[in-house]
């Protein structure tokens, strides 16, 4: 097996180097990626509010309360990265 030169052990560990710092930056990118409000609310009334009497963000989700067509309470808690519905 073939060992590598002090020069391309460098280049090596550079190339290592830039792979680790894309990935990151591309963690980070996605971490940053949420929904807004807007589609916050779209969400709850495809679950059936048809009135959205309050809506919060918290952390990693949005807490909506409203009421459905039969004035029923209902309270959702929004997945704030993905819009998947928690509960």
């Amino acid at each position: 097996m073939p060992t590598l030169n002090a020069p391309g052990r460098l280049l090596a560990a550079l190339a290592l180097n830039a792979l680790i710092a894309l990935a990151a930056q591309g963690e980070e990118t996605y971490a940053d990626v949420t929904i807004s409000e807007r589609q916050a609310r779209d969400i709850a009334w495809s679950a059936g509010l048809v009135h959205v009497e309050e809506i919060v963000r918290l952390d990693d989700r949005w807490e909506i309360a409203g009421r459905t067509a039969e004035d029923d309470e209902i309270s959702l808690d929004i997945d704030i990265r993905n819009g998947r519905i928690l509960n």
